[in-house]
């Protein structure tokens, strides 16, 4: 179940390596990477409901190196 602060949805890396159907390493990977925008909370890396629906549509800026 998402964490919710002042009405705003967050995933953490297990729940969003779950519904990737992924693994946690990866996901953390992304995080770090750029792919997957998110943000440390209490060093926990969470994704906003909104970022992730972008993700999923492909509607995100992939970082360049």
């Amino acid at each position: 179940m998402p964490l919710e602060i002042s009405g705003l949805k967050l995933y953490s890396v297990d729940e969003v390596a779950e519904m990737l159907k992924s693994t946690k390493p990866t996901i953390r990977a992304y995080f770090r990477e750029g792919k997957i925008k998110g943000q440390k909370i209490t060093g926990k890396w969470y994704i906003t409901e909104d970022n992730f629906k972008k993700y999923l549509s492909g509607d995100y800026p992939v970082p360049v190196k």
